[in-house]
């Protein structure tokens, strides 16, 4: 992704302990560059943590997260799933705009009571591996349950929970970031055609919100922004050539000579046929001041 992420950290924080405190069950926020933002009240739970620390140096753990949160991506909706132990865990994507800037994660719950049987399958995967079994096994029967019903319930308040994140902006792109981009596509195409939704496509921003970027942090419209280039493009060119201000015209991108001409003078206080005759004289008695 080319943009970089503002998050508010405090604000995300809040809203992940929250929703911990409410359900009882862990939320926590995978980032897009995949860096964990964890809430505070109810942390990572026991088990998980020491599947994390020591359980195949946590790569399996790391592995099931990845790929959960990709999965989600793709569906661009909610994707529950067992992790490489069983357990349940559910993840949504968040977009800013088209850009995706996130997953949102609950988990680790049981969908029935930890169970002797259950435990049992977990041990076969823990043989050979450094970890203290008893302590494992003891935080497994402390593992959180709900039945399908609640389930259900939880992941509608995940979908209110991840629109909440969206809509009070805790988490987005850099504005700055696109316009700095917009600006240099602008001075390198100020001669071809350049519409406001061209430019909001290429960097994954509404026209709307792209107009209002462009004022608050240009201090002027985009249309002005290109008028503006264009008639210093076409300065520099009636003062370093000798061509006619209908071609110069057309070379900044300004079909309508007439057009041209009314912008020109609007901005420099004379027409550019008239600077061009001054750019003349001036070289002209220049010329023969050297002579």
């Amino acid at each position: 992704m080319d943009f970089k992420e503002i998050i508010k950290y405090d604000d995300l924080i809040s809203v992940l302990d929250n929703f911990s405190y409410i359900t009882g069950i862990s939320a926590n926020f995978l980032t897009a560059d995949n860096k964990w933002v964890e809430n505070k009240k109810k942390g990572t739970c026991e088990f998980c943590t020491i599947m994390k620390n020591y359980y195949k140096n946590g790569e399996a753990c790391r592995e099931s997260d990845l790929n959960g949160a990709q999965t989600a991506q793709k569906k661009k909706g909610i994707h529950v799933y067992r992790c490489h132990m069983g357990l349940i865990e559910a993840v949504i994507p968040l977009f800013f705009n088209t850009s995706y800037i996130g997953s949102l994660f609950i988990g680790q719950i049981l969908l029935e009571p930890p169970s002797e049987k259950m435990w049992e399958q977990i041990a076969k995967k823990l043989d050979g591996q450094q970890v203290d079994i008893q302590r494992v096994k003891e935080s497994f029967f402390k593992l959180t349950f709900i039945d399908q019903e609640k389930l259900k319930s939880v992941l509608d308040m995940m979908h209110i929970v991840a629109k909440y994140i969206i809509d009070s902006e805790m988490i987005r792109i850099s504005s700055l970031s696109s316009i700095e981009r917009i600006i240099e596509y602008i001075k390198n195409h100020y001669m071809e055609e350049i519409t406001l939704d061209d430019l909001a496509k290429m960097v994954y921003l509404s026209p709307t919100y792209l107009s209002y970027l462009f004022k608050k942090q240009l201090g002027v419209t985009f249309k002005e922004y290109l008028i503006n280039i264009r008639l210093k493009k076409s300065k520099e060119l009636i003062e370093t050539t000798d061509l006619p201000i209908g071609e110069i015209s057309k070379m900044v991108g300004i079909e309508d000579q007439n057009y041209f001409s009314r912008l020109f003078k609007r901005k420099y206080g004379v027409s550019p046929m008239n600077y061009k005759k001054d750019k003349y004289i001036y070289d002209t008695s220049k010329k023969n001041a050297n002579t």
